[in-house]
């Protein structure tokens, strides 16, 4: 959780519309993560909690795609 915590810290809910490609990679991959994360925490039954931070964090949005990353 701690880790999730950390990269939500980091997130840039707009980095698909960067155009430096460092910047898109770096967004990506904390997308990624979170998103692997997530899947991992709510199979060991932390699905409270994740929607606790989906509705903490609603800034956690993919723009284009208007998928939650917290989903």
């Amino acid at each position: 959780m701690d880790e999730l915590l950390r990269l939500i810290g980091q997130y840039d809910a707009f980095y698909e519309m960067a155009d430096d490609s460092q910047t898109w990679r770096r967004g990506s991959a904390i997308d990624s993560r979170i998103r692997s994360l997530v899947r991992q925490l709510r199979a060991d039954g932390h699905g409270a909690e994740i929607d606790e931070l989906a509705a903490q964090y609603p800034g956690l949005i993919s723009c284009p795609g208007g998928v939650h990353a917290l989903a």
